[in-house]
């Protein structure tokens, strides 16, 4: 067939890279060293440096050069070693597809969660999961929520605990937890009389806020709206243990969600909360996942599971 067919000749398997052969490239890709790339494959240098050779040959193009002493890639070899990777997450598609046709989860399972979540009720879920699934492999990792979105959309992760709301449809969600909020104060707050308070109580208070990029902010800025709060915007935490030892030094008051309080309200650590009598403030935490997936079905069983383990009182 001539060239001005359209057509491309198929190319014969024995001259198309292995998948071993992708891994490599990625690796040196995303480590732009022979040594540490190899270190990541568990393989040794010259084995690495050898399957990148082949890989060359099999291309017809340099994916790395040699600059002084050391090995760099090449602008062919990084968009060689963009496209590797979408490859590969395509191959890992297809084999959870495969392994979606059984009732269990099998090998890595990559979860992510919030900031404000993670350190809170990871403990309490995942053991639900390995007891249900106990072939799986979980990893986890913390990470806000415009970038746990951004990376299940890539398929860098599978599924996601966050709090609502979801910002594509292309997500897929199931509430976990609903998680009332309360207000936090230093142990001599003029508020820490009180068994509840009211919206009127904040009013002329200093609302502690987390750094922008967290979910938290904007729910604890829509209540300083409403009641009337001041929100001080020069400071921020960076986290929810941090924003608590600037209430406990009467720096402000804050919102913190139930689920943080058996931590971050325990015996001594220099405030107390208090839950709201007029309103009922509250975020609602989900689990999320593309909802193309193929382990969709499985997702939504591991969802109830979370609910009803999230249900039972903390321990």
């Amino acid at each position: 067939m001539n060239s001005t067919s359209g057509v491309r000749a198929a190319i014969p398997p024995a001259n198309r890279p292995t998948i071993r052969q992708l891994e490599y490239l990625v690796a040196l890709g995303a480590h732009g060293h022979i040594g540490r790339a190899a270190a990541a494959c568990y393989v040794s240098q010259p084995t690495l440096s050898t399957q990148i050779r082949q890989l060359e040959r099999h291309l017809g193009v340099a994916v790395t050069e040699r600059v002084g002493r050391g090995i760099v890639m090449t602008a062919a070899g990084r968009e060689l070693a963009n496209r590797a990777r979408s490859i590969l997450h395509s191959t890992d598609e297809m084999m959870q597809w495969g392994r979606s046709t059984a009732t269990d989860l099998i090998g890595p399972l990559r979860f992510a969660a919030i900031p404000t979540v993670a350190p809170y009720l990871l403990a309490r879920v995942l053991p639900a999961v390995r007891d249900r699934h106990p072939a799986v492999q979980t990893l986890l990792d913390e990470i806000r929520t415009t970038e746990l979105t951004a990376a299940l959309m890539s398929a860098s992760i599978d599924l996601g605990l966050l709090a609502l709301p979801v910002p594509d449809d292309a997500l897929e969600h199931r509430i976990v937890l609903e998680d009332p909020f309360l207000l936090a104060m230093a142990t001599d707050h003029r508020l820490a009389q009180k068994t509840t308070v009211t919206m009127d109580d904040l009013a002329g208070e200093t609302m502690l806020l987390l750094d922008d990029g967290h979910g938290l902010r904007g729910q604890a800025l829509e209540v300083c709206r409403a009641a009337g709060a001041r929100s001080d915007g020069d400071t921020g935490g960076t986290s929810l243990a941090t924003i608590c030892q600037m209430v406990a030094a009467s720096m402000g008051v804050t919102l913190l969600p139930s689920s943080a309080a058996p931590i971050e309200a325990r015996e001594g650590a220099g405030i107390v909360v208090r839950p709201f009598s007029d309103v009922n403030p509250c975020r609602r935490l989900v689990l999320i996942w593309r909802r193309n997936s193929s382990a969709a079905p499985l997702y939504r069983e591991l969802a109830e599971l979370m609910a009803e383990r999230l249900a039972e009182p903390a321990s």
